[in-house]
């Protein structure tokens, strides 16, 4: 019987299988075993299931977009890939993870991704509730007191943690199918609408989850890499380095004359 790979060895071995689809792929920040995708349309008011099923990914890139969910599709040719944006929106809804965003027309899509494993979705969740806090951070206008740059590291550690929800938007997750071998939603599920859960109640229960989050290492990584990548922060660091480099070359002919 073959030794049992370790989960560095699985985690290098996945991280392979990425790149030979995009090269940009840097590292796995976080991943899950099984899902599936559905998609909802906000027209009929009913989930599709999509022909997207197998592991789930979320990735660093050496390229824009830096973040990345990547499904390696197990039902067809193509990857499902989204790339982390700022006003995602997400909700944890036992047991689908329910982002919505927009595409590149612009249009509004909402994904309901199922997971076979419970603490599998938890995890995915805080991270990427996590890295679209950051993303969607918006630094303070460039001013070269110091206590400003603070004000901004503080802002961030803030905005991680800080829920997101999709407000008002109400969308009937009772009517998802319960495992991926079942077909697109029937009609009938339709009059199972008086069960679906209010939006207080929806973003109560996201809220108690989101108490329990704490700044991990990951999450401290996913702040400072996107404050980096920030031109406005940078211009505060840049401004606070020159008043600094100014001062001192402006106190030397003073000593010289001493």
């Amino acid at each position: 019987m073959p030794p049992k790979m370790s989960d560095d060895a699985r985690r290098k071995a996945n991280l392979r299988v990425l790149q030979r689809s995009d090269a940009t792929v840097q590292d796995i920040l976080e991943s899950a075993t099984h899902v599936g995708l559905y998609e909802f349309d906000q027209v009929g008011g009913a989930w599709e299931k999509k022909q997207v099923e197998g592991s789930l990914f979320f990735v660093k890139r050496n390229n824009n977009p830096r973040f990345q969910v990547v499904i390696l599709n197990r039902s067809a040719a193509d990857n499902w890939t989204l790339a982390m944006a700022p006003m995602m929106q997400l909700q944890n809804n036992d047991p689908y993870l329910i982002l919505r965003y927009k595409d590149e027309q612009g249009a509004s899509i909402i994904s309901g991704i199922w997971f076979h494993n419970s603490q599998e979705r938890d995890t995915i969740a805080a991270v990427l509730q996590r890295a679209i806090a950051t993303l969607d951070m918006a630094p303070a206008a460039p001013v070269v007191a110091p206590p400003v740059v603070m004000d901004a590291g503080a802002a961030a550690v803030s905005a991680l943690l800080s829920p997101l929800t999709l407000g008002n938007f109400t969308i009937p997750v009772s009517h998802a199918p319960q495992s991926l071998s079942s077909s697109p939603i029937p009609q009938a599920a339709r009059r199972q609408q008086e069960a679906t859960p209010t939006p207080s109640e929806t973003n109560s229960t996201a809220s108690s989850n989101q108490q329990h989050l704490v700044l991990d290492k990951k999450s401290l990584q996913l702040s400072l890499l996107s404050l980096i990548q920030d031109d406005r922060f940078l211009d505060l660091i840049h401004a606070q380095y020159l008043k600094v480099a100014h001062a001192r070359a402006n106190r030397k002919p003073e000593n010289g004359d001493e």
